[in-house]
Order: structure tokens, then C-alpha cells, then sequence
């Protein structure tokens, strides 16, 4: 039995996860800048579509990270984060086979900054494949980057 679980996200969960997205060497890692407070909070609050689910990532009991997904025009993307001291141990992975099996749409598409080895092996363990390479502008959110993006049919 695994200790990695998904929960639907709680009040409680707010600070710890905040805390995650303000992660100088994961930002980096990520190629994105830090979201404001403001911004945090209208995402954490605001209602969910059909396609967006959300959920916390926890090990044992402690709260590690977090995965969503999210309609962007037609398509469904799924997107994670997860606490630097819990990189590398495949809870990732684990949390991602698991949340993969509670979404119906595909396909499922993920974009990455392409030097985020770690990120792209966690797609990769999960049955996501590599559909194209492309430079990505800079925006508010984002690093300018070379981006890969995955797709899992």
C-alpha cells in the first residue's frame, strides 16, 4: 500500500502550498516566476470547470505538493508541483498514476521546460509521450524556454 494519497484540497492546506510556488530553485527548476499572494488565492478560491480537478498530494499525512488539471481551449492539461525535500523519491510518479485514473478526458497534454529532467521522467514513468519541442515566449507567468510537451491518450 502506498503512503501517497490525493485528498481534495483543504483550508489548511493554503499556507503549505503557497509556500511551494514562492521556491526560488523550483521556480528555476520550472522556468516560472513566483505567483503573487493575490493571485494564489484567486486560483485557490475560484470555482472549477468541468475539466479541473485539483488535488493535494500528501505522504502519510504530511501535505507534499499538489496536481491539477485544467482546460485550456479544447484540450486538458495537468500540471504539479511538489515540496523541494520530497524530489527524487518517486512520490511524484506515484501521485501522477494516480490522479492520471481520476480524469476521463484525453488526451491529457503537460508542458515542461525542457532542462527539467526530473519533471519530464515523471511524465515519461507515467505513460506520457513527447509530441513536440518548441521555444516559448516569455510571459507574466512564465521564463522564456525551450518547452516539451507530453500527451497521455
Amino acid at each position: 500500500m502506498s503512503l501517497v494519497t490525493l485528498r481534495d484540497p483543504i483550508s489548511s492546506d493554503f499556507e503549505t502550498i503557497f509556500a511551494m510556488t514562492q521556491d526560488p530553485v523550483g521556480n528555476a527548476m520550472s522556468m516560472v516566476y513566483p505567483l503573487s499572494r493575490e493571485l494564489f488565492e484567486q486560483r485557490w478560491s475560484r470555482e472549477r470547470g468541468e475539466r479541473e480537478i485539483t488535488k493535494t498530494i500528501l505522504m502519510g499525512n504530511e501535505v507534499v505538493g499538489k496536481i491539477g488539471s485544467f482546460g485550456v481551449e479544447d484540450e486538458t492539461h495537468v500540471g504539479y508541483l511538489i515540496a523541494q525535500a520530497h524530489w527524487g523519491k518517486g512520490i511524484m510518479s506515484e501521485a501522477l498514476r494516480q490522479f492520471v485514473e481520476l480524469v476521463a478526458h484525453r488526451p491529457l497534454i503537460a508542458h515542461v521546460a525542457s532542462p527539467n529532467i526530473g519533471s519530464r521522467r515523471v511524465l515519461e514513468k507515467c505513460g506520457f509521450v513527447l509530441i513536440d519541442e518548441r521555444v516559448s515566449p516569455e510571459t507574466d507567468r512564465y521564463m522564456a524556454c525551450v518547452e516539451a510537451i507530453y500527451e497521455l491518450r
